[in-house]
């Protein structure tokens, strides 16, 4: 990839709209030209001090109530009020409320579930380029669940399922939906499974749900106020019953 193309590239990238394969042709640009990194972080810097300093301003009190009673007196003829007046009174009702609340949720929740699933799978595509995969390796989980001690809100529970066909290979951190994450490592056979963990309040605990992408299979389920996304392109049935054998293992639990 050239410096050129990675500058059309490169906000793709920022809005994680890329698809797998130029993430990583991306990834890969940005490990060998420190130019078009600095850049990049550049654009990232300005992106989130634009959303921290958004301008707000509240309009004064009389200005609101002058354009809301010139609204109200606003006519569409002799004798008829606003043309919108019929449809605001319809659309109070309490069954319209919830369709479009429902509607709302759908058009809202469904993209940013997605997102978030682009992000874990770009996440894994980056943890198998060379040295991203840990940043502690060792199959002891003595010493990997120490190694997030004050790294991370909440340490992951960390377990060992060397019998049971998923070895630990290690743990690092990783950045999913603007938070620094847990990532396990464990392989089955020569595939690598990725467990993104961190810590979500007020959530339900929920059972796995799994989906593709990309060719990617992931499974996602919370529990004790944490949130779990294994993510690999081993089969559905594997990766459900390496979630089976985690949640045994740790007894549902997470180990603060």
């Amino acid at each position: 990839m050239s410096c050129a193309e990675m500058r059309v590239l490169l906000h793709g990238m920022l809005d994680h709209e890329l698809d797998s394969a130029d993430a990583v042709r991306v990834e890969t640009h940005m490990q060998a030209c420190q130019d078009c990194t600095a850049e990049y972080r550049r654009q990232g810097a300005l992106r989130a001090a634009i959303r921290r300093s958004e301008p707000r301003y509240r309009a004064p009190h009389d200005l609101r109530a002058r354009f809301i009673t010139a609204i109200l007196l606003q006519t569409d003829g002799p004798g008829q009020g606003p043309w919108w007046r019929g449809a605001v009174t319809g659309w109070m009702g309490t069954g319209v409320s919830l369709a479009l609340a429902a509607s709302l949720l759908f058009v809202f929740a469904i993209p940013r579930e997605q997102a978030i699933q682009q992000e874990l799978i770009s996440g894994h595509v980056r943890s198998l380029l060379a040295s991203h995969l840990t940043d502690v390796t060792t199959s002891d989980q003595h010493t990997v669940k120490p190694w997030f001690n004050g790294k991370l809100d909440a340490s992951p529970p960390v377990v060992d399922l060397a019998s049971q066909g998923f070895p630990l290979v290690g743990g690092r951190l990783d950045y999913i939906h603007n938070h620094v994450v847990g990532a396990l490592v464990f392989k089955h056979d020569q595939h690598v499974i990725n467990l993104f963990i961190w810590p979500v309040a007020d959530a339900n605990d929920s059972g796995p749900v799994s989906a593709t992408r990309e060719g990617f299979n992931l499974l996602h389920w919370t529990c004790s106020g944490m949130t779990f996304w294994a993510v690999s392109d081993v089969n559905p049935a594997t990766l459900r019953r390496f979630e089976a054998e985690y949640d045994r293992q740790t007894n549902g639990s997470p180990q603060f």
